[in-house]
């Protein structure tokens, strides 16, 4: 099962890979032409199509195209080269990847959420991915990985050394699922404790009340947090250690700022792993560590295969 630090860096690549698929939603587009009425979408405008209208005012698909070249063409093209190099490095080396080894990888990276359908529409909602992009990307990291580390030999001595050092983290830990409203005062914690008491949701009084404004639109849920989650105020993990399903705690002062209210919706245990895949896995991050850095890689594959960019660089996007 992955951490959350390890989600977070997931999620990192993600982005770096594939920015440019979902941030043509936020570009604010420049160079918006008049109109004397407001057109639809798919309505041809001077034998340019009409992709959004505001105000009386039209964005062709090609000033669209344009800001999109402009703002993340580089990006994009480097990450195709990037594509292209492994594929072919991969083909030399007669490396494969296997659909059982994406899904296990999937799977993984979905760790912490209730379901893997759960990852794919978080992913979606905050990268624009789709369960095929999410594939796609897995495929990529792992072949990446495979090319990085494959003349580094990892002896079964270097396995249990590491394994003697970090017994603990392979131990099965506890989960839980916990939704939280955060607020301002011990004063109005103690109200909102009140309000739950007579029978207010959960749910509906973190939409109203929680300064929280990442969790607040999703009735304060935290999700799945493992015991030991750096990323979550050990406070709200403390209380958690000491409730049972269904209970609902606070005043919890935090230490950076504010009080809490907490429900603890749901408590696991998380199943531990088989030692073989153990020892794979501690195998794999300890050839990695001692692998060129991944992004150094796809940079000595471009130049392997004389991989450059023609187009020249607009403005403020200076060579990388």
């Amino acid at each position: 099962m992955m951490t959350r630090q390890e989600k977070a860096l997931w999620a990192a690549v993600i982005i770096l890979a594939a920015g440019v698929l979902f941030m043509g939603s936020l570009i604010v587009i420049r160079g918006l032409k008049p109109a004397g009425t407001v057109h639809e979408p798919d309505e041809e405008q001077g034998g340019r199509k009409a992709v959004a209208a505001f105000d009386g005012q039209i964005i062709t698909e090609d000033e669209w195209v344009e800001e999109l070249k402009r703002t993340h063409g580089k990006d994009m093209l480097l990450q195709m080269l990037n594509q292209k190099a492994v594929d072919a490095e991969a083909k030399a080396l007669q490396i494969r990847v296997t659909p059982e080894e994406i899904a296990e990888k999937v799977k993984a990276d979905a760790a912490g959420y209730e379901s893997e359908e759960a990852y794919f529409q978080s992913m979606y909602a905050q990268l624009g991915l789709s369960p095929a992009d999410i594939r796609a990307e897995a495929a990529y990291q792992l072949t990446l990985e495979k090319i990085a580390t494959l003349h580094i030999d990892i002896s079964d001595a270097d396995v249990d050394r590491y394994l003697e050092e970090h017994q603990e983290e392979f131990e099965p830990k506890k989960q839980y699922e916990l939704a939280w409203i955060k607020l301002k005062s011990r004063k109005a914690a103690n109200e909102a404790l009140d309000r739950l008491e007579r029978g207010e949701d959960f749910g509906k009084l973190a939409e109203e009340l929680s300064l929280d404004e990442y969790t607040r639109l999703q009735g304060g849920r935290l999700g799945w947090i493992e015991e030991d989650d750096p990323f979550v105020p050990a406070e709200l993990l403390d209380a958690a250690k000491e409730l049972q399903t269904g209970d609902i705690a606070g005043p919890i002062r935090l230490q950076d700022d504010g009080y809490a209210v907490m429900e603890v919706i749901d408590i696991q245990e998380t199943e531990k792993p088989s030692s073989e895949d153990i020892r794979e896995g501690i195998r794999k991050q300890l050839a990695l560590n001692e692998a060129v850095p991944l992004t150094e890689l796809e940079a000595q594959l471009r130049d392997k295969y004389g991989a450059k960019i023609i187009a020249e660089t607009p403005p403020g996007q200076g060579a990388r």
